[in-house]
């Protein structure tokens, strides 16, 4: 993998307040601690302007909040035929993520505003009026919250831990911050890592039992348990990989049917959703991620996330997700068959579409038990555990795939990543793959003659 080069910078920002229920919120200017604190419902507003913040805020039409560091990872991948006519063609060019500007200035502007957010919130709240569940929840929502940034930030900002553990990665703050403070230096992968596993321990320690979300984007402990699981995962350290993956699935190892697959993913009520942001005619900025994700609707409107042809290949005939995969044109026009003019077609996958019957509407997935199965799966065969096979097979044949027998080693981690790159294709996860996993992104040009295609 070749050396990333990436701006190291002091970040102080003042606290971001956003007031009102839940997502419905809009930002104010910095506000004096002790007032926004005061009450645990004021902790509860910054939590949830925070995570709109996030998930919302954009610096351009190919950045859609967060998520545009998701479709990032993708496109910089192998797996994803990327449309350079419409949004993310540097990024298919590595030329947008480490650079300045663009999609990494909003991955850093949102990342640290969203630290300096929750550092806040854990600083403060243990003093605010309210009940010491509600402070105890928030505080672990809050630890939650900047563990996942931190783990974003380790896992995309420098090498694989066990390629050089000291390699310099990004600068970690864990106090309130703001204009005068100094600014820090950069921390190693390794240092980052543990910050982010430190803070959802912590998390899960404080979480209530008996905590019941009123809506996916809220941080339970099932969303503890799988940013967890990831975060041990890439941070090698296997055993709590298996143990954190192994009391999540207890909890949770549903596996949507074929229909629900085939329906978008585009519905946070989905039962394998663990983690999600919702979307509604009212906040629906994320949403226009779907116009690069659709490739195969005509409420569409880019069509950028096209699969190589390559990646079609690696899926069975049985596999019901390789029919949702196959060359077609733009879905906005209805070529005429009886012509002979030219028509320009691309490998469409249609996994992702925007809602039927509510305009462009998607909600977004970010953790689904389909990761925690393959986590699973990872870890044990990282520990030579002989049922990590067996937990492979049970995802694979969910998706009517051909099940797996007699593979270990090298050769089952082989087809553990694979069956990663089929599940999680456009999900976020093909750039941090392959640089946790130390491979080459490979793309080959596909012969024209061999395109098999007939308009009906």
């Amino acid at each position: 993998m070749k050396k990333i080069f990436h701006s190291i910078y002091a970040v102080a920002f003042s606290l971001i307040v956003l007031a009102a229920c839940d997502l419905t919120t809009r930002p104010t200017t910095s506000l004096d601690a002790d007032s926004v604190f005061s009450t645990t419902e004021g902790g509860e507003k910054v939590l949830n302007g925070t995570w709109r913040y996030l998930l919302e805020t954009w610096n351009s039409y190919a950045n859609p909040g967060f998520g545009a560091t998701l479709r990032a990872n993708d496109a910089m991948g192998m797996d994803v035929a990327v449309n350079t006519n419409y949004g993310f063609r540097d990024h298919y060019a590595f030329t947008a993520i480490y650079g300045k500007g663009g999609t990494n200035s909003l991955s850093w502007t949102l990342a640290y505003s969203t630290i300096n957010n929750v550092n806040g919130v854990i600083a403060y709240i243990d003093e605010a009026e309210g009940t010491e569940e509600d402070r105890r929840r928030i505080k672990a929502q809050a630890y939650g919250l900047r563990g996942f940034i931190y783990l974003h930030l380790a896992s995309l900002y420098s090498f694989a831990i066990d390629k050089d553990p000291d390699a310099v990665c990004v600068p970690v703050y864990t106090e309130p911050s703001d204009a005068s403070t100094e600014g820090k230096p950069a921390s190693s992968v390794s240092e980052v890592y543990a910050q982010a596993i430190e803070d959802l321990e912590m998390a899960l320690e404080l979480i209530p039992q008996n905590y019941s979300r009123s809506s996916k984007h809220k941080i339970d402990e099932e969303v503890i348990l799988g940013l967890l699981s990831r975060a041990t995962l890439y941070a090698r350290q296997w055993e709590k990989a298996r143990t954190y993956s192994s009391q999540l699935l207890e909890k949770n190892n549903y596996l949507m049917s074929e229909s629900e697959y085939r329906s978008g993913f585009n519905d946070i009520s989905n039962a394998e959703w663990i983690w999600g942001h919702p979307q509604t005619a009212e906040q629906s900025n994320p949403s226009y991620q779907f116009h690069y994700l659709d490739t195969t609707t005509p409420d569409s409107y880019y069509y950028s996330f096209n699969a190589d042809p390559y990646f079609r290949d690696l899926f069975d005939d049985e596999d019901y997700r390789k029919s949702m995969i196959y060359w077609a044109p733009n879905p906005a026009i209805t070529p005429d068959p009886t012509s002979d003019t030219a028509v320009e077609i691309w490998m469409r996958y249609a996994k992702f579409k925007f809602r039927q019957g509510e305009g462009l509407l998607a909600d977004i997935v970010l953790m689904r038990t389909s990761e925690i199965y393959l986590i699973h799966a990872e870890a044990k065969a990282r520990l030579n555990d002989p049922d990590a096979i067996n937990v492979l097979n049970q995802l694979k044949a969910a998706r009517g795939a051909q099940t797996l027998s007699g593979l270990s080693g090298e050769a089952l981690l082989e087809e553990i990543w694979i069956e990663r790159r089929k599940e999680l294709f456009g999900e976020g996860f093909s750039l941090v793959d392959i640089i946790r996993n130390q491979q080459t992104i490979v793309r080959n040009e596909y012969p024209s003659d061999e395109i098999d295609y007939i308009y009906r």
